[in-house]
């Protein structure tokens, strides 16, 4: 996992909220109702155009510092990523997935967390590839918890 720090444009809307621009990403542009919440979706954007970069096998852009535009304000977002980000095929909400298991929905974002599922995370959304739980449903699950032998 790689890390990447880059400048961020917030400029204000008019209905409220900021949209976000990352300069050194060109076309990497996100959305946010307050500036908390605009700097982590351009966070998040940006964590998506670098690992789509990575699985491409595309050059990355270094960071720059840029005058910032008039009217806008500044940030700067730091994250963490790698091409295993993207998750490739079609996919379902945390809550279908977990109606097609049988579990609860927080179990399904355990499962994510644990690497059990393959899904991603968007704003407030979960999302869950549909291989996954095919996957998961095809394989016979022992009931309980494992040993700790076993997770070791």
């Amino acid at each position: 996992m790689e890390s990447f720090a880059y400048q961020v444009f917030l400029t204000p809307e008019e209905g409220g909220g900021f949209s976000t621009e990352i300069p050194d990403l060109p076309g990497c542009y996100s959305q946010g109702d307050d500036i908390k919440d605009a700097v982590e979706m351009a966070a998040d954007a940006g964590k998506t155009y670098i690992a789509a970069l990575m699985k491409d096998g595309e050059s990355i852009p270094g960071a720059t510092v840029r005058e910032v535009p008039e009217g806008d304000r500044e940030a700067w977002v730091f994250f963490e990523t790698d091409e295993s980000y993207i998750v490739d095929g079609p996919v379902v909400s945390a809550a279908q997935a977990a109606r097609d298991l049988g579990l609860s929905a927080g179990r399904v974002t355990h499962m994510l967390d644990a690497g059990l599922l393959e899904g991603y995370r968007e704003g407030r959304r979960t999302w869950v590839t549909t291989a996954s739980v095919e996957a998961r449903k095809a394989a016979p699950v022992a009931a309980g918890r494992p040993r700790k032998a076993a997770t070791a």
